[in-house]
């Protein structure tokens, strides 16, 4: 299983300039000697061409950090959070929460799902997300989560999500929310399946 968020690059990937906050521009992800790698073009020197040899491409905006230090708190959620927490872990049951993190914020309109790869782009599945408030590339690859695994991460979720909201401390580990009684899923949750398979990783920038 891997993971990886790559963020957008400052300046444009033809010309230099720097973007600016909000600034529409074009992304595209291709496959490099390092595996997949990002580029960004304004808008001024993007032509359809450039996409031509393209694993992805997609439109998008740029994220400054310093000027979203001014926005409200709202569009930092929990959940988003949790995610990015979640991701840095090398424990299976934790990535599969931020699997099921990524869904539901996928459902939330927070993170778009850009492309995914069927079995003839090559041997391992991948799905790649662009996160519309940071502006990250997410590339998830398929790790073939269980059934037992998923189940686990539902249930480490809801608790550390219901942590976070009443300010508590969160669980130490997705064991450590389980106590023998799952907690009813709110409506939004995606319950685990059998071919429930997917995953998140470290964080590269493009």
């Amino acid at each position: 299983m891997e993971i990886r968020i790559g963020k957008s690059a400052k300046t444009c990937e033809t010309c230099g300039r720097e973007f600016v906050h909000e600034e529409s521009l074009h992304s595209l992800a291709h496959f490099g000697e390092e595996g997949l790698l990002r580029q960004d073009y304004c808008a001024s020197c993007w032509s359809g061409d450039i996409a031509k040899k393209a694993f992805s491409a997609w439109t998008t905006r740029f994220y400054d950090p310093k000027v979203a230090e001014q926005q409200p708190p709202e569009v930092f959620s929990p959940l988003r959070q949790l995610f990015y927490d979640a991701s840095e872990s090398e424990e299976r049951t934790t990535l599969a929460m931020a699997y099921l993190a990524a869904q539901l914020l996928k459902r939330q309109k927070v993170f778009r799902q850009i492309k995914e790869s069927d079995e003839s782009d090559g041997e391992v599945k991948i799905t790649l997300y662009a996160d519309r408030i940071g502006n990250r590339l997410i590339e998830v690859r398929d790790p073939n989560f269980t059934f037992a695994e998923m189940d686990a991460a539902r249930v480490a979720l809801l608790g550390r999500l219901r942590a976070m909201e009443d300010g508590g401390a969160e669980p130490a580990s997705p064991a450590a929310a389980d106590d023998g009684t799952p907690p009813d899923p709110p409506e939004e949750t995606p319950q685990p399946s059998p071919e429930f398979s997917g995953g998140v990783a470290a964080e590269t920038g493009a």
